[in-house]
This record gives C-alpha cells, structure tokens and sequence, in this order.
C-alpha cells in the first residue's frame, strides 16, 4: 500500500535548497568562461536560480530524508533548470551534454578528494560490504512502490568474474518526472554521468543499456580490475542510442 505523500515537502524547504543549488552552479563557472564573459554569466546563474524556484513544487516526493533516491532526485531537478538556461543561451543538446559531463568530472574530483581525506580508498567503494548491503536493502524496499515516482530496481548478484555485482532498474525516478516535465531529451545526461564517478573515483563499472536512451532497464554492473570507458562522446557505449542524442 502506498504511504502518505506530502505535496508541499519541498516548498517549505525551498531555501536551503536555492542555498545548496547557489553553491552547486558556482561549480560550473569556469567551464562557463570559456563561452561566456563574467557579466553573462551572472545573468545565466541568476536565469538558473530563478528557473529552479519555479521547479522546486514539482519535485515528487518519495520519502524525504529518508529515501536515499531523494538525493538523485533532487539533484536531476536542480539540473533541469541548468539544462533549460543553457539551451536557451542557444547550447545544443551536445554541447549540453558535453559540459554536464566535465561539470560531474569536477563534482566528482571533490567527492573523490573527500573520500580520500578521511583515509578511505575512493575505488573501492562500491565493492565495500556496507554499501553492498545498503543497495540490497533499498532494492528490496524499493520493490514495494510505496512512492509512485521512487526508483524501482532488483539487486543482482555477480560471478565474481564477468562482474561482483549490480542494479537492474526498471523504474527511474528521474526519468518519470522528466517525462511529465516534457524534458525526456536531458535524461541521457545522468546516465552517462554514471561513467564519470566510475572514472574519477577509479572503479569498474559497464553497461548494456539504459531507460534514458530508450531501453527497459539499466543493467549497472560493478566490476572490479576493469577500465571503466569514459563516458563522453558517448557514441561507441554499447548503451547509446543515436536517436536520442543525435
């Protein structure tokens, strides 16, 4: 049975997240610099903020803090309106594409820094029995559909040759909202950021094929002693489809 959603759970929460969502696109600024000058960019980050004042009441909620989902969640909504300013700056969808990858690249060279200065190795990670366990659990949980907009995904065990582990999604939450927002066409985005974090942070990670880019699952595969390919260009991924991302 579904449990209680709260409509208005993000709305009164709205500044801390215009708080947190200043500090994430001042990330963005020199990557920015190299099409834009100073003054314009101030303009797109203020076009941002106000954009993502007008998304925040359509964040679905899916249990709050106490869905670890709600974080993607909030972060796909946040970049909707990064996404919206851009193309209206004339970006392309590539070019879109292009820099939401370099800016997970700088995101997540700080996570890894983070990682590392509490003396813990950033590769290993997702083979750790803790995180292990937690995404055995959460799959499970997820099973149940107590939020119609939660993620949905099977947890899969590996062979310990092929691959140790993984997700099987067939319900992403970024993806439904998306859809209803008209935004489809950014969803491949945060797919393809899967393959930076596994970059960056130096773990095994491979893909067959996702629901951004049109399949009915994404098969995430943990792998250790494995060369995760770098995500962008992303036309030689086994998962890519050309007619998403032209």
């Amino acid at each position: 049975m579904a449990v209680k959603v709260i409509k208005d759970y993000y709305i009164k929460r709205k500044i801390k997240l215009m708080k947190d969502f200043s500090k994430h696109i001042k990330v963005a600024e020199d990557i920015l610099k190299r099409k834009f000058s100073p003054a314009k960019i101030n303009e797109i980050f203020n076009q941002m903020k106000i954009e993502y004042e007008k998304i925040i009441p359509e964040i679905p909620y899916i249990g709050g803090t106490k869905n670890p989902f709600s974080t993607f969640l909030i972060g796909g909504m946040s970049n909707l309106a990064v996404f919206r300013i851009l193309e209206k700056e004339g970006l392309t969808l590539r070019d879109i594409g292009e820099f939401y990858y370099e800016f997970r690249d700088i995101k997540n060279t700080i996570r890894k820094k983070s990682i590392e200065k509490i003396g813990k190795d950033p590769s290993q990670y997702p083979f750790e029995t803790a995180y292990v366990d937690w995404a055995k659990k959460h799959c499970e949980i997820s099973k149940l559909r107590n939020y119609p907009d939660d993620w949905v995904a099977d947890y899969v065990e590996g062979d310990g040759k092929s691959f140790e582990w993984g997700f099987n999604f067939h319900e992403c939450g970024i993806h439904k909202v998306f859809k209803r927002l008209d935004a489809e066409k950014f969803i491949p985005f945060f797919c393809l950021a899967d393959f930076s974090e596994a970059n960056i942070l130096g773990f095994g990670f491979s893909r067959t094929q996702t629901l951004g880019f049109g399949a009915p699952m994404c098969d995430h595969r943990y792998v250790k002693d494995y060369k995760t390919p770098r995500g962008w260009p992303p036309d030689d991924l086994p998962e890519f489809d050309k007619n998403k991302m032209p």
